[in-house]
């Protein structure tokens, strides 16, 4: 939607009206701006009257609120991080960013524990995964909102960059990568191989991955031919999610990564640039800002919904 402000005209500023619930005369007068700053200080946004991304997105939630209450439930539930985890002012939202946690299942654990440190480090929605011993999947495609309200975290690692707080985070349950016939201990610093069963597969805290859960690529990724796979019920729930956001925010989900994969293939996970993620509003891998980073891996089912978008 466009932005809209006094003496602005036409079917759009119908639209706000009739989301204000004022007459709906398409005609942006001083009336429909006073109604404008009554609603952006009801719901702690800044009060300038003028109808922009942010101001949109609070209306039109409000609007499904009342008109589809059990629409954003049925896809996700709240479970907010306190407030001095994340950063309290709402940004306009360009771009989504994919991550994985490198741990666990239990995505309520995940954010439980960002929500303990002192950092404002963690991303808005967390999706739930399998157990790597097949124990406990009770949370598999199970989704989260951690940050509420168009707020944000540090989630990128990349700096004092914009780009922190013009994108959203989804984050898969996932250990990422794996290693065959061992895994690698810390000592002093330096990475220790320690020798386990030549066909079993391990997570770097060295547990033992249900092999119907493991994905060997085509290539190795980041120098890892291994990686805990994403579930189905994960990349159906992820496929949701990135079409409610991609809708809710006006944010075209097959630019960005998916673009790029049809040109370049799963080499498109590979090519680290902050300023193409920046300059190209769409969807992206984490992998595609920080060269340290291996999530998300280019794991067949994941690169398949993708191209389906």
């Amino acid at each position: 939607m466009k932005t809209l402000k006094l003496n602005s005209k036409g079917s759009e500023v119908k639209q706000l009206q009739l989301l204000l619930n004022i007459l709906p005369d398409g005609i942006f007068g001083p009336q429909t701006q006073q109604s404008v700053i009554f609603f952006q200080k009801s719901q702690n946004i800044t009060p300038d009257g003028i109808v922009g991304p942010i101001t949109w997105s609070f209306l039109y939630d409000g609007w499904e609120m009342i008109n589809n209450p059990n629409q954003e439930e049925s896809l996700y539930e709240q479970y907010f991080l306190p407030n001095y985890a994340y950063h309290n002012q709402p940004t306009e939202k360009k771009s989504i960013f994919l991550h994985h946690t490198g741990g666990w299942q239990n995505p309520y654990r995940v954010i439980d524990h960002w929500g303990e440190r002192p950092h404002k480090v963690a991303t808005e929605f967390v999706i739930g995964g399998q157990s790597i011993h097949n124990d406990n999947s009770k949370h598999d495609g199970k989704i989260l909102q951690a940050i509420p309200n168009n707020c944000w975290a540090w989630h990128l690692g990349i700096g004092n960059n914009p780009v922190h707080s013009q994108s959203i985070g989804v984050e898969l349950c996932s250990f990422g990568r794996l290693t065959k016939g061992y895994f690698e201990k810390d000592q002093n610093g330096n990475p220790k191989p320690i020798a386990r069963g030549k066909n079993s597969y391990f997570t770097y805290v060295g547990q033992e991955v249900d092999p119907e859960q493991v994905e060997e690529l085509a290539e190795p990724f980041k120098g890892f031919s291994f990686y805990h796979k994403y579930s189905n019920k994960q990349l159906q729930s992820l496929k949701k999610l990135l079409h409610y956001l991609g809708n809710k925010h006006n944010i075209d989900i097959r630019e960005g990564l998916p673009n790029l994969i049809r040109k370049k293939g799963i080499k498109a996970f590979e090519i680290v640039s902050k300023n193409m993620c920046l300059n190209t509003p769409g969807l992206w891998s984490h992998t595609n800002v920080n060269s340290l980073k291996d999530d998300v891996a280019p794991q067949e089912g994941l690169v398949e919904m993708l191209m389906e978008l």
